[in-house]
């Protein structure tokens, strides 16, 4: 497929053209120059054509091209076809342009020169100064109002090699689907460093500064016939510490990947006690009806490996007694330590969660379990459990039908969702248990 990247100083507009692009805010964009770290890909469907976008991190002095930021931006640039080149109308061209300018012209990639911006009133742009960077293609864009568009279009269909790339986007639905897998925890626990190793390369920019990661990442990856998208999170602090508009913008985010999960992976920092935030990062990803898994990371730093690991496991079912069953695994970047055991678990809870079970399996085991140990009774009478059913999958959802479904104590809940696990071999998984009231067949009969 076509791949598009985004390059430009900071604050021109990367971002807000990313996601104009793209058609949804999946990039968060601000005022602030520097709030793009890593490298975000997009799809766009634009009239008639599609290619894959690519956001970059816009580059703040090229000379420094060790740091993170520049490693990512210029990577993109490599992988691209074609690099849209972005200046901002408002500021007209700076001296810093034509320094990025030369970095491009050096790579040999096809450019396209975007003027953005350019419904603002003032201006001090120059059209002698846009002709002097040396790009052939220049259009003026607004990508707040998505004008210009159109000219993009006009400008790519004359790429020839842009012709035979649609061609391959037309099958793009036909591909297996992917296992979504987000990674949460708290600031500098290690979660873009452990994507990075399971990659085999440094995709993410990491360092001992917290919170380089504001964006959700999405990263495709292919392990044992299995195709996987890995997606980075910005880590979440108390709520009470969230203050900063940007930092409140990266944790609705967060939460936005935790949903379109299918497996979660809350990386603990194993020189760290469990506390309350963790536990509250991983309530937050069951009440999604997600399944997780914990990664013990920096797992290369702990001398007494057996007692930790018992107390993580004790703390855990004493705080959170809906993860008795969860996969907690020692991770390490430094010694590559774990990762091929947490993807073989993550592979099998995912299958696990695609299980269907027959209503008449179901009601089988059902009726043995309710008849051995009834529902508590509500005011004298007995509260009937009917019959059980599996309404859906990823996560195994099943609805319990009863008399008196609001009287049904949550520790009955548990008892009934720790059988179903132990019997239909849902080890690991989470599973959303609903009650629903019993229908009188005879109300409505005279």
């Amino acid at each position: 497929m076509f791949n598009i990247a985004i390059f430009g100083r900071p604050n021109v507009g990367k971002s807000t053209l990313f996601n104009a692009l793209v058609g949804k805010r999946k990039a968060i964009v601000s005022n602030i120059s520097g709030v793009t770290v890593d490298r975000n890909y997009g799809f766009v469907e634009l009239n008639n054509i599609c290619f894959n976008l690519i956001d970059t991190a816009g580059i703040i002095n090229e000379a420094k091209n060790d740091d993170g930021l520049t490693i990512q931006t210029l990577k993109a640039v490599k992988d691209a076809d074609l690099v849209f080149f972005v200046t901002d109308f408002s500021t007209g061209i700076l001296p810093h342009d034509f320094e990025l300018s030369s970095i491009l012209r050096k790579t040999k990639k096809n450019v396209i020169h975007l003027v953005n911006k350019s419904d603002v009133k003032k201006s001090n742009f120059s059209d002698k100064d846009a002709i002097r960077i040396g790009f052939k293609d220049i259009i003026h864009v607004s990508s707040e109002h998505k004008k210009g568009f159109d000219d993009i279009y006009h400008s790519l269909i004359k790429i020839e090699n842009f012709k035979y790339s649609q061609n391959l986007i037309a099958t793009k639905n036909n591909n297996s689907h992917k296992i979504n897998i987000s990674f949460i925890g708290k600031p500098n626990s290690g979660k873009s460093s452990l994507i990075n190793t399971i990659l085999g390369n440094k995709r993410l920019v990491t360092g001992p500064k917290a919170g380089l990661t504001r964006d959700i990442i999405q990263i495709p990856f292919a392990f044992m016939n299995n195709n996987f998208l890995l997606i980075d999170t910005a880590g979440i602090r108390k709520k009470s510490r969230v203050n900063d508009y940007l930092e409140k913008q990266s944790v609705t985010k967060s939460m936005l990947a935790i949903r379109i999960s299918d497996i979660v992976i809350l990386v603990l920092d194993s020189k760290e006690k469990l506390n309350k935030q963790d536990l509250i990062l991983a309530k937050r990803a069951l009440d999604y009806g997600k399944s997780i898994v914990i990664a013990l990371n920096k797992w290369d730093l702990i001398e007494d490996k057996i007692n930790l690991k018992k107390y993580f496991s004790e703390k855990i079912k004493i705080s959170l007694s809906q993860l008795n069953d969860v996969k907690i695994l020692p991770t390490s970047c430094i010694k590559i330590y774990g990762i091929e055991k947490l993807l073989e678990n993550i592979i099998d809870i995912y299958k696990c969660s695609q299980n269907r079970i027959s209503t008449s399996d179901l009601n089988k085991w059902f009726k043995f379990l309710s008849e051995k140990h009834p529902a508590p009774m509500v005011r004298g009478k007995k509260n009937s459990l009917k019959y059980i059913s599996q309404v859906d999958v990823l996560p195994p959802r099943f609805i319990v039908f009863c008399s008196y479904p609001n009287e049904i104590p949550l520790s009955y809940i548990k008892y009934i969702k720790k059988n179903l696990k132990n019997k239909f071999n849902f080890s690991g998984v989470n599973i959303v248990i609903n009650l629903k009231k019993t229908l009188n067949p005879f109300i409505n009969q005279k």
